[in-house]
């Protein structure tokens, strides 16, 4: 339907009246608001309670200003933050759940096409186990984390308050694929340990 829009406006000649542009007077307000908005899509089988979730996902952010949800189709939701502090937080904060199913949201891109939004790609927060602790370093973790998708952040600390028990890391993955549940390192030494994966706050859709 959009596409045979643009066709049609590509070849269209204006009349004398629809020549005379209008002129926003409120341009740098109505920037300053795309930068502080996201978009976002409920990854669920049923179709959900839209204004269930907004309240539950506005009683969770704690947000310094309202939040605003518009729904732009039947998948796609427009997040509109107050400001550019509380998307990022909340961008960072991710992955968010409703109902156990995955929120996938990404920053508000000006004129992109909703097709183009990749939010098959969500950040995760997992645990390596069954990693020596000798090998427990920044390097491994890198290496690791690049292994399973693209590394975000690194988790210096675990239960304990240092890896002993495992080595945690948050990294995005394509969630239409299977998850990787092991991850197969070959020590200093030429010997092969498997390390075994777990996620944390995992979707029901995830396999």
């Amino acid at each position: 339907m959009a596409d045979d829009i643009k066709a049609l406006l590509k070849n269209l000649k204006f009349s004398e009246e629809e020549s005379v542009r209008v002129i926003s007077s409120n341009i740098v307000t109505n920037y300053q608001g795309f930068e502080a908005w996201a978009v976002g899509k409920i990854t669920a089988i049923e179709k959900p309670n839209r204004e269930a979730m907004y309240r539950v996902l506005r009683s969770l952010w704690f947000t310094k200003y309202d939040v605003n949800f518009v729904a732009l189709n039947e998948e796609v939701i427009l997040v509109k933050f107050g400001c550019v502090e509380d998307r990022n937080r909340i961008l960072n904060m991710m992955p968010w759940l409703f109902d156990n199913c995955l929120f996938a949201m990404l920053p508000f891109v000006k004129d992109k096409e909703l097709e183009t939004y990749e939010f098959n790609i969500s950040p995760f927060r997992l645990r390596i186990y069954n990693i020596p602790l000798e090998y427990m370093d920044r390097q491994i973790a890198m290496d690791v984390g690049k292994a399973i998708g693209e590394l975000v952040a690194i988790d210096w600390k675990d239960r304990n308050g240092g890896w002993t028990e495992f080595m945690r890391l948050k990294v995005k993955i394509n969630v239409s694929n299977p998850l990787r549940r092991v991850v197969r390192l070959l020590g200093r030494n030429g010997v092969e340990m498997v390390c075994a994966i777990k996620y944390e706050r995992l979707p029901a859709f995830c396999y």
